[in-house]
C-alpha cells in the first residue's frame, strides 16, 4: 500500500543518496519496491530548488 506522503519523504532520500532501484550492494539503503514508481515520477514532475 502507498501512503501519498510518503512520496516526497522517500524523495528526498533519493536526492540524499538512497537508491530507487538494488544494485546488489549489502549496505546500499534501497527505496521499498512499491514507492519506487510513484517517488520517480514526483522526482521527474517536481522542480526541485
Amino acid at each position: 500500500m502507498v501512503v501519498k506522503y510518503m512520496i516526497p519523504v522517500y524523495a528526498y532520500l533519493v536526492k540524499c543518496g538512497w537508491s530507487l532501484e538494488p544494485t546488489g550492494t549489502e549496505a546500499e539503503k534501497v527505496i521499498p519496491e512499491p514507492y519506487r514508481l510513484p517517488v520517480a515520477e514526483h522526482l521527474a514532475t517536481v522542480q526541485t530548488t
